[in-house]
């Protein structure tokens, strides 16, 4: 049912998607976009709310009953686009690359097609347009929580869609269960020592050499420390030092970061990490600042919740051309901020392929990726599909 309905509003699907591509926006900064959901969803007669910068909360259905809340993330990325299509980014250096603009499409093609079902759904669907997820401005996710959004709709359930360019299918919708993307933690390692020539290094204190040993410790603690079968990504990403060949600076300063899918691996090796880092450094006599502000959490598929939504889809629009393959796909170490939705109520993330006619498939973030816009209607009918199940069975 659902994505015969979908197809039929296809036209309208890939306009939305379309303009929003051509428009791509940074951040809490998407006055264009949310512009256009405001217009569909007033269009559509779905009332809303704004909770944040750009961030926007529709509902549909009964207040009373069960809650079911579905997650599309607006915001492009800082980078140029490639693609060559006719409606590309006409900002210099922004683009969808990561398929926002697809996800926003589909949920507004699944909120159209909810709407129409409204009087069917014993229950309530929250739409959640969130800004930030690249995290340019910090994270959109964490902000609509702080802002209120699980307190104030209280959703029983909670899911969201993201584009697979390279490892899904086209009309191919795959989800799994347990672990789905990993935790995203930022480190900043500051050293400060004793400048002087570089002809005369026992006059000073050589903060680049406390660095070196430091990093070097950084990746013994993932190798040895950590349960082998916990994947641990640690990796340092930026280093900076020094003006001059025949100069010892006085600072150095390295960034990195760390992944992991376990909550109590990854509180060991940031507690490791200051504690080794803070031992180099006194042993080199360099004074130390070590920065861990606050990451995003892994995102786990709630296995109960993820076996009744993939059951659904299987039954329903798989039967009408989509293939549900088995609950299996890669976890990926990239992070996703949904983790903080899915940290506090039982959640699944799903994706949808769209493997575009490419001679070269490109991944995600890449300036030439091209989504198949073929698969769109797949996911608008999985989002829609998964709310009309959860709240009519």
């Amino acid at each position: 049912m659902m994505y015969k309905e979908a197809k039929e509003m296809n036209e309208q699907l890939l306009a939305w998607r379309r303009q929003i591509h051509h428009h791509p926006e940074l951040g809490c900064r998407l006055p264009q976009t949310t512009a256009l959901v405001e217009k569909a969803l007033d269009d559509m007669g779905i009332s809303w709310e704004k909770i944040g910068p750009c961030a926007i909360v529709g509902v549909i259905g009964k207040k009373e009953g069960k809650k079911i809340l579905l997650r599309a993330d607006m915001d492009a990325l800082p980078m140029g686009e490639e693609t060559g299509l006719p409606f590309a980014s006409e900002c210099d250096g922004v683009m969808h690359s990561c398929g926002h603009d697809c996800h926003t499409s589909m949920l507004l093609t699944a909120a159209a097609l909810l709407k129409k079902h409204e009087e069917e759904l014993q229950g309530q669907v929250i739409l959640m347009f969130q800004p930030d997820e690249e995290g340019t401005d910090g994270t959109g996710a964490r902000m609509m929580v702080e802002n209120g959004l699980l307190d104030k709709y209280k959703p029983d359930v909670a899911v969201m869609a993201h584009m697979a360019s390279d490892i899904v299918k086209t009309n191919q919708i795959m989800l799994k269960s347990g672990p789905c993307s990993a935790s995203s933690d930022r480190f900043v390692v500051h050293l400060h020592g004793k400048g002087g020539h570089g002809a005369r290094p026992h006059q000073s204190i050589n903060p680049i050499t406390c660095a070196i040993k430091i990093a070097e410790a950084f990746g013994d603690i993932g190798r040895y420390e950590v349960d082998v079968q916990e994947p641990t990504a640690l990796s340092i990403c930026t280093f900076h030092s020094g003006t001059a060949s025949n100069i010892i600076p006085e600072d150095c300063e390295f960034t990195g970061t760390l992944r992991t899918f376990n909550d109590e691996a990854r509180q060991f090796t940031l507690d490791r990490m200051q504690q080794v880092a803070q031992s180099i450094a006194d042993a080199y006599r360099c004074q130390l600042t070590f920065d861990r502000p606050r990451g995003i959490p892994p995102l786990i598929n709630d296995p109960e919740f993820s076996q009744q939504l993939h059951t659904w889809l299987q039954e329903t629009i798989g039967q009408e051309g989509v293939d549900i393959p088995p609950m299996s796909y890669t976890k990926s170490m990239g992070s996703e901020d949904f983790s903080f939705i899915s940290s506090r109520v039982p959640s699944c993330s799903f994706s949808v392929g769209s493997t575009s006619h490419q001679e070269q498939v490109y991944p995600l973030h890449h300036p030439k990726i091209i989504f198949d816009e073929d698969g769109l209607a797949a996911g608008a009918a999985a989002y829609a599909q998964a709310a009309y199940s959860y709240l009519t069975k």
